[in-house]
């Protein structure tokens, strides 16, 4: 395992929340010294933050990084704006989120008055397959072969009879541009999701749109236009404007 591979088990490890050594082994699955030495080392440079208790967290440089993250991100930067117009109007929550190694990762969040509390927060990771934003990148992995290893993995721990069901409900997203989480991520939410990019474009379909409310009071099918005409004004306020220079 590489000095890289460890370093990110360490700092993966940590997302979570403060640790102490001996969590860290056990999470990690690290040698004690191992991990000790990169837990020193990371906290020397300022990476991690040690406390008295000798727990381990991260440290400034971590918090500088992912502000820079966020603020050199040109699709957030153009996005945020239009979601918040969208939840005032909606009054649902409407999240935006790409997939990674089989995770919906959330990037940005808007809150609606009428969605309440709902369990999704930035930075969170949930299986792709469970999640309608998640569903909707890999509806059009077989276009976009950047995501194909994602789809890879998830169909490589499921059985055969699971991964022809997966299949068929992906041909539907395609067919209706849009895919639906019924409670099946969190219980009693549902959401409704839609590429950002057209799946055709050889930057599209790299980030997606959700909306989430209540089960009860979100209309699956009534929301998947207003959510298309979100997603299609992202993409020409910031992804077809900047790719025309390109």
């Amino acid at each position: 395992m590489s000095v890289v591979d460890r370093i990110s088990l360490v700092l993966e490890a940590l997302s979570t929340g403060p640790m102490t050594l001996a969590k860290v082994t056990a999470r990690t699955g690290l040698p004690r010294s191992s991990a000790h030495r990169l837990l020193e080392q990371l906290a020397n440079a300022g990476w991690l933050a040690r406390s008295p208790e000798q727990t381990y967290e991260f440290g400034v440089k971590a918090y500088e990084l992912g502000q820079a993250a966020l603020n050199q991100n040109r699709l957030l930067h153009h996005a945020r704006p239009l979601m918040h117009a969208f939840a005032h109007r909606s009054g649902f929550t409407v999240q935006l989120g790409v997939v990674d190694r089989g995770d919906t990762v959330y990037l940005a969040k808007v809150n609606g008055r009428t969605s309440g509390s709902t369990p999704t927060a930035v930075g969170q990771r949930v299986p792709a397959h469970s999640t309608a934003l998640g569903k909707v990148i890999m509806a059009y992995s077989a276009v976009s072969s950047q995501h194909r290893p994602d789809r890879d993995r998830i169909a490589s721990g499921t059985t055969p009879s699971a991964r022809s069901r997966f299949e068929d409900e992906l041909a539907q997203v395609r067919d209706r541009g849009a895919a639906f989480d019924r409670a099946e991520a969190f219980p009693g939410i549902a959401c409704v999701g839609v590429s950002i990019g057209p799946p055709d474009h050889m930057y599209g379909n790299l980030a997606g749109l959700s909306v989430c409310a209540p089960i009860s009071v979100l209309d699956h099918h009534k929301m998947i236009g207003p959510l298309r005409v979100l997603a299609g004004d992202i993409w020409q306020h910031c992804v077809a404007s900047d790719l025309s220079t390109h």
